[in-house]
């Protein structure tokens, strides 16, 4: 007796409904198939055309006894998410592709479900083939089938169609968009299977761990329990969590499809915001009456540091070893005790430093050396927090809440909050204004001063506030910007510089205290420089001078540069051109006969000297 008939009796054993089939094939030559009950004598009867000994064999999904449900896994993707999520049962694979088939008891009545045929089938109806081989749909070759560990079909779960519907998504998912890290992907993806599922933590981080290490390269050493659970945690602490419009916009696809995706797995909003209610304002309505604003009472702008430090998103950059961390913390303490900073009034109040690059024991030596361990008050301080986008908008907006007069918010630095987009859509500017909308609207709401620390390039520009690294994106979304710049050697010249929206221009000249590990307030350095200018003006005319003392001596801009060995288009040569305009101006120089030359008011006299008898 041939092994597939052996096969067939035990089958009927256990209540299945077998189907004797044609060698390679999916059927017989009965025309009532589905509605026929084969028993062993048709199977023995070797009269009986619909099968030949060695052909293949089905499973009626309906007659069997009790029904079953089949499904039916078509993809490589699918085949590896249904090993991971679906329950142990009888199952049935297909070549090297691994089980394709699981099959349950149908005890709950479940009827054949209208899913995505590309990647699975969740069918209660009709027959599978389980024993023997058939054409590959694709490469038109033979495939054999063969049994799975269990042969005998668990009772079907209650959620096995959301299971099953879990499957397609992640499935889907898996093919969108390449994967290469973990961290910003699986931070906005928990984010939705806390806001859209009710799945538990476990099973959120479950779900996590089984996807990324389909989509990620072999090396999971990363994928970690803990690093799953800080994910979930961090996603628990939020009151509002991304949702599919985010994630929509990480792995490059329309918010309308990742909507209709996510709800495979869970309960998506019905108002159908986004992609169907449009965004109205009535302008005559609720536009800004420009008479009445003349006469509405508007709070003061509030500083904290006045008037240089303004309320509203603050863009702070400096090169590498300018001490912008030692800098921003002596101002928290600045603020938070009402101290004067580089000679400037302080509005006191509350301050939060998020010190993101720095340990404890770091700030710790800092605070000593700053002299800052015996102050009255001390500011808010920590070492880690969110993403932006991932709840540190919330996180801050908390802190606000919870103390009396928050003035001053210092994140060092920008890039330990901004997470790793992958730019499918969009230039890098929208993506920067888009990260930095709310936080700038958080800001102005509250009236605090919030400041970002960023790096500033090596580079020379002809607008200086272009060496902050990052897209324009960045200086369009800040209300302020501060540049520090500090030489390569010890004691050179630093400088602060700063514009903003509500702040006049300005640049002073710093210099950094080794003793006391603080800037130190030096002047105003554009004063400081037109000084200098002036005096190299004075000398380099006196030099000429001395060259022809006969000649009623004019000079031209271009000639104090070339005594002065300064380079005709550099930044020190139009500095002297301007200057000489503003002493001619100024009565220090005086208008010579030919345009754009300029005298001395007064002809020095040669030293005479001194007689050695």
């Amino acid at each position: 007796m041939s092994h597939n008939i052996e096969t067939a009796k035990a089958l009927i054993q256990q209540g299945f409904a077998i189907i004797p089939l044609k060698k390679y094939q999916k059927h017989n030559t009965d025309k009532n198939i589905l509605e026929r009950r084969y028993t062993v004598e048709d199977i023995l009867n070797p009269i009986d055309s619909a099968w030949d000994s060695d052909g293949n064999l089905g499973i009626n999904l309906g007659l069997s006894d009790p029904p079953l449900i089949d499904i039916d896994l078509e993809r490589k993707d699918a085949v590896y998410f249904g090993s991971k999520i679906l329950p142990p049962t009888l199952s049935v694979g297909s070549g090297n592709k691994g089980i394709t088939h699981y099959f349950y008891k149908n005890t709950n009545g479940e009827t054949t479900q209208t899913l995505d045929k590309s990647i699975l089938e969740y069918r209660c109806s009709g027959q599978t083939v389980v024993v023997g081989s058939t054409q590959d749909k694709t490469t038109k070759k033979l495939v054999e089938r063969y049994w799975g560990k269990m042969m005998t079909p668990t009772a079907a779960p209650k959620n096995l169609l959301a299971l099953a519907k879990r499957i397609l998504f992640f499935s889907w998912l898996s093919t969108v968009k390449t994967f290469e890290n973990a961290n910003l992907d699986a931070l906005k993806l928990d984010a939705c299977f806390r806001r859209y599922t009710d799945w538990s933590d476990e099973e959120r981080i479950r779900m996590l761990d089984i996807f990324f290490r389909y989509v990620l390269p072999s090396d999971h050493r990363d994928l970690k329990d803990a690093k799953w659970n800080r994910i979930v945690n961090n996603n628990n602490k939020l009151t509002k969590n991304s949702g599919y419009q985010s994630l929509a916009l990480q792995v490059g696809v329309k918010p309308v499809e990742m909507k209709k995706r996510l709800e495979l797995i869970g309960e998506m909003p019905t108002d159908k915001e986004y992609e169907k209610v449009p965004s109205r304002r009535d302008f005559l309505a609720n536009g800004v009456d420009l008479k009445a604003l003349m006469t509405e009472d508007i709070p003061d702008l509030k500083f904290a540091v006045r008037p240089i430090l303004p309320e509203g998103l603050v863009l702070i950059a400096g090169r590498p070893k300018a001490m912008k961390s030692w800098t921003m913390l002596h101002l928290v303490y600045c603020v938070e005790n009402g101290v004067e900073f580089l000679g400037h009034k302080v509005e006191k109040g509350n301050a939060l430093y998020l010190a993101l690059e720095d340990s404890k024991r770091r700030l710790k030596d800092r605070i000593y050396k700053l002299g800052h361990a015996t102050a009255n008050n001390a500011p808010t301080c920590d070492v880690e927090a969110p993403y932006l986008g991932f709840g540190l908008e919330e996180d801050i907006q908390q802190w606000i809440d919870g103390v009396s007069n928050p003035r001053l918010i210092v994140v060092d630095t920008l890039a330990r909050i901004k997470p790793r987009v992958k730019r499918s859509n969009g230039t890098a500017y929208d993506l920067d204004n888009e990260l930095l909308r709310n936080i700038q609207k958080l800001a102005i709401s509250n009236g605090v001063c919030i400041v970002l620390i960023s790096h500033l390039s090596k580079t020379e520009m002809e607008y200086s506030f272009d060496r902050i690294t990052g897209s324009a994106g960045l200086q369009g979304m800040t209300d302020a910007m501060w540049l520090m710049d500090r030489g390569d050697t010890e004691g050179s010249k630093a400088s602060i510089t700063g514009r903003g929206r509500d702040i006049l221009d300005f640049s002073y000249e710093v210099k950094w205290n080794e003793m006391t590990y603080k800037y130190e307030w030096v002047g105003n350095k554009i004063e400081i420089e037109r000084n200098e200018n002036r005096a190299e003006i004075i000398h380099a005319m006196e030099g000429l001078y001395k060259t022809d003392p006969d000649k009623n001596f004019e000079v031209k801009p271009s000639q104090v540069y070339k005594f002065l060995d300064y380079k005709a288009q550099s930044k020190n040569a139009k500095n002297i051109s301007r200057t000489m305009l503003r002493m001619a101006e100024g009565g220090e120089l005086l208008s010579g006969k030919k345009f754009g030359t300029y005298k001395l008011p007064k002809v020095p006299t040669p030293k005479v000297e001194d007689s050695p008898f």
